[in-house]
Protein backbone atom coordinates (compact mmCIF):
# COMPACT_ATOMS: atom_id res chain seq x y z
CA UNK A 1 0.00 0.00 0.00
CA UNK A 2 0.93 3.30 -0.85
CA UNK A 3 2.17 5.90 1.79
CA UNK A 4 4.56 8.65 3.08
CA UNK A 5 5.66 9.44 -0.25
CA UNK A 6 7.25 12.58 -1.78
CA UNK A 7 7.26 13.58 -5.72
CA UNK A 8 9.13 16.47 -7.10
CA UNK A 9 9.22 18.36 -10.21
CA UNK A 10 12.10 18.05 -12.64
CA UNK A 11 13.28 21.20 -14.94
CA UNK A 12 13.16 18.60 -17.66
CA UNK A 13 9.66 17.32 -16.84
CA UNK A 14 10.45 14.15 -15.43
CA UNK A 15 9.49 13.44 -12.13
CA UNK A 16 11.21 11.69 -8.41
CA UNK A 17 9.91 10.18 -6.82
CA UNK A 18 11.34 9.90 -2.63
CA UNK A 19 9.57 6.92 -1.00
CA UNK A 20 10.68 7.17 3.32
CA UNK A 21 13.68 5.01 4.06
CA UNK A 22 14.47 4.83 0.21
CA UNK A 23 16.44 6.81 -2.44
CA UNK A 24 15.43 8.64 -4.93
CA UNK A 25 14.22 7.74 -8.41
CA UNK A 26 12.42 8.83 -11.34
CA UNK A 27 9.35 7.87 -11.64
CA UNK A 28 8.81 6.11 -15.10
CA UNK A 29 7.36 3.40 -16.68
CA UNK A 30 8.95 0.72 -13.96
CA UNK A 31 7.37 2.35 -11.44
CA UNK A 32 4.57 -0.13 -11.96
CA UNK A 33 3.39 -0.94 -8.55
CA UNK A 34 2.72 2.75 -7.44
CA UNK A 35 1.00 3.19 -11.04
CA UNK A 36 -1.29 0.45 -10.35
CA UNK A 37 -2.19 1.68 -7.14
CA UNK A 38 -2.56 5.77 -7.54
CA UNK A 39 -4.43 4.79 -10.81
CA UNK A 40 -7.86 3.41 -8.40
CA UNK A 41 -7.01 6.18 -5.95
CA UNK A 42 -7.24 8.91 -8.51
CA UNK A 43 -10.36 6.90 -10.43
CA UNK A 44 -12.30 6.27 -6.86
CA UNK A 45 -11.46 10.04 -4.84
CA UNK A 46 -11.35 12.06 -7.99
CA UNK A 47 -13.36 10.62 -10.85
CA UNK A 48 -13.38 14.32 -12.50
CA UNK A 49 -9.75 14.31 -12.74
CA UNK A 50 -9.95 10.80 -13.95
CA UNK A 51 -12.36 11.39 -16.79
CA UNK A 52 -10.60 14.33 -18.00
CA UNK A 53 -7.15 12.69 -17.93
CA UNK A 54 -8.59 9.71 -19.88
CA UNK A 55 -9.96 11.69 -22.14
CA UNK A 56 -6.34 13.28 -22.45
CA UNK A 57 -4.85 10.58 -22.97
CA UNK A 58 -7.18 8.17 -24.95
CA UNK A 59 -4.81 8.03 -28.14
CA UNK A 60 -2.40 5.88 -25.67
CA UNK A 61 -5.14 3.85 -24.04
CA UNK A 62 -4.21 1.02 -26.66
CA UNK A 63 -1.33 0.26 -24.48
CA UNK A 64 -2.58 -0.21 -20.65
CA UNK A 65 0.47 0.11 -18.99
CA UNK A 66 1.36 3.49 -21.04
CA UNK A 67 -2.25 5.29 -20.58
CA UNK A 68 -2.13 4.55 -16.88
CA UNK A 69 1.29 5.79 -16.31
CA UNK A 70 0.60 9.00 -18.51
CA UNK A 71 -2.52 9.55 -16.43
CA UNK A 72 -0.55 9.40 -12.89
CA UNK A 73 2.23 11.10 -14.25
CA UNK A 74 0.33 14.25 -15.25
CA UNK A 75 -1.69 14.08 -11.91
CA UNK A 76 1.73 13.78 -9.64
CA UNK A 77 3.48 16.76 -11.94
CA UNK A 78 0.21 19.28 -11.24
CA UNK A 79 -1.09 17.94 -7.79
CA UNK A 80 2.38 17.07 -5.86
CA UNK A 81 5.14 18.94 -7.39
CA UNK A 82 7.05 21.08 -5.05
CA UNK A 83 9.44 19.37 -2.63
CA UNK A 84 8.48 19.33 0.51
CA UNK A 85 10.33 17.49 3.63
CA UNK A 86 7.44 18.42 5.89
CA UNK A 87 4.61 16.58 4.95
CA UNK A 88 4.28 13.49 2.41
CA UNK A 89 2.71 13.70 -1.07
CA UNK A 90 1.05 10.60 -0.10
CA UNK A 91 0.73 10.27 3.65
CA UNK A 92 -0.08 7.32 6.00
CA UNK A 93 -2.51 4.49 4.35
CA UNK A 94 -2.76 6.03 0.93
CA UNK A 95 -3.78 9.67 1.76
CA UNK A 96 -3.36 11.89 -0.97
CA UNK A 97 -2.05 15.64 0.17
CA UNK A 98 -2.58 18.01 -2.61
CA UNK A 99 -0.09 20.86 -3.17
CA UNK A 100 -0.62 24.04 -4.58
CA UNK A 101 1.81 23.67 -7.55
CA UNK A 102 3.81 26.29 -9.40
CA UNK A 103 2.32 26.13 -12.83
CA UNK A 104 2.55 28.92 -15.38
CA UNK A 105 -0.61 28.33 -16.37
CA UNK A 106 -2.20 28.99 -13.02
CA UNK A 107 -5.28 30.87 -12.95
CA UNK A 108 -5.76 30.29 -17.18
CA UNK A 109 -5.58 26.53 -16.89
CA UNK A 110 -8.39 24.71 -18.20
CA UNK A 111 -8.31 22.03 -16.03
CA UNK A 112 -7.57 24.17 -12.44
CA UNK A 113 -10.17 22.32 -10.11
CA UNK A 114 -10.41 19.29 -12.36
CA UNK A 115 -7.09 18.01 -13.19
CA UNK A 116 -5.16 20.40 -11.36
CA UNK A 117 -6.12 21.00 -7.47
CA UNK A 118 -8.98 18.57 -8.14
CA UNK A 119 -12.51 17.84 -5.89
CA UNK A 120 -12.17 15.33 -4.10
CA UNK A 121 -15.31 12.94 -4.49
CA UNK A 122 -16.69 13.10 -0.75
CA UNK A 123 -19.70 10.55 -1.82
CA UNK A 124 -19.01 7.15 -0.09
CA UNK A 125 -19.81 4.34 -2.55
CA UNK A 126 -22.37 1.91 -1.61
CA UNK A 127 -19.55 -0.90 -0.92
CA UNK A 128 -17.77 1.68 1.05
CA UNK A 129 -20.78 2.12 2.96
CA UNK A 130 -20.85 -1.80 3.89
CA UNK A 131 -17.90 -1.65 4.72
CA UNK A 132 -17.48 1.45 7.29
CA UNK A 133 -21.24 -0.10 8.46
CA UNK A 134 -19.38 -3.42 9.72
CA UNK A 135 -16.37 -1.75 11.52
CA UNK A 136 -18.85 0.11 13.15
CA UNK A 137 -20.02 -3.06 14.47
CA UNK A 138 -17.01 -3.96 15.66
CA UNK A 139 -15.23 -6.55 12.40
CA UNK A 140 -11.98 -6.76 12.14
CA UNK A 141 -11.05 -5.99 8.64
CA UNK A 142 -10.36 -9.90 7.83
CA UNK A 143 -13.87 -10.38 9.12
CA UNK A 144 -15.07 -8.11 6.58
CA UNK A 145 -13.21 -9.64 4.37
CA UNK A 146 -14.78 -12.82 5.00
CA UNK A 147 -18.00 -11.53 5.26
CA UNK A 148 -18.29 -9.44 2.06
CA UNK A 149 -16.57 -12.39 0.16
CA UNK A 150 -13.62 -9.42 -0.63
CA UNK A 151 -9.76 -9.73 -0.33
CA UNK A 152 -8.33 -7.92 2.72
CA UNK A 153 -6.43 -5.43 0.68
CA UNK A 154 -9.55 -4.66 -0.83
CA UNK A 155 -10.91 -3.86 2.77
CA UNK A 156 -8.03 -1.65 3.29
CA UNK A 157 -8.20 0.30 0.00
CA UNK A 158 -12.06 0.90 1.44
CA UNK A 159 -11.32 1.84 4.70
CA UNK A 160 -8.34 4.17 3.47
CA UNK A 161 -10.93 6.21 1.20
CA UNK A 162 -13.40 6.41 3.79
CA UNK A 163 -10.68 8.22 6.10
CA UNK A 164 -9.89 10.39 2.84
CA UNK A 165 -13.15 11.20 1.65
CA UNK A 166 -14.35 11.78 5.35
CA UNK A 167 -11.16 13.54 6.56
CA UNK A 168 -10.92 10.80 9.03
CA UNK A 169 -7.04 9.83 10.05
CA UNK A 170 -7.85 6.49 12.14
CA UNK A 171 -10.19 3.37 11.53
CA UNK A 172 -11.92 4.18 15.14
CA UNK A 173 -13.50 7.50 13.70
CA UNK A 174 -15.21 5.48 11.16
CA UNK A 175 -16.43 3.33 13.53
CA UNK A 176 -17.50 5.91 16.01
CA UNK A 177 -19.25 7.81 13.27
CA UNK A 178 -21.30 5.25 11.63
CA UNK A 179 -22.08 4.12 15.14
CA UNK A 180 -23.67 7.64 16.10
CA UNK A 181 -25.32 8.28 12.86
CA UNK A 182 -26.65 5.31 11.78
Amino acid sequence: MLERIEFYNCPDGSVNIKPFDKPVQVFDMSCRHITEEMIVLIRDLYPAAFAALSQMYSKCERNKDFFEFKIVHRFIRCNFGEYDALSYDIGHVGVFNIEDVRCPLRGECLHEGVICKPTLQTKLSPREKEVAELIAQGFSKQEVADELYISIYTVSRHIANIKARMHFRHTHQIASHFKSNH
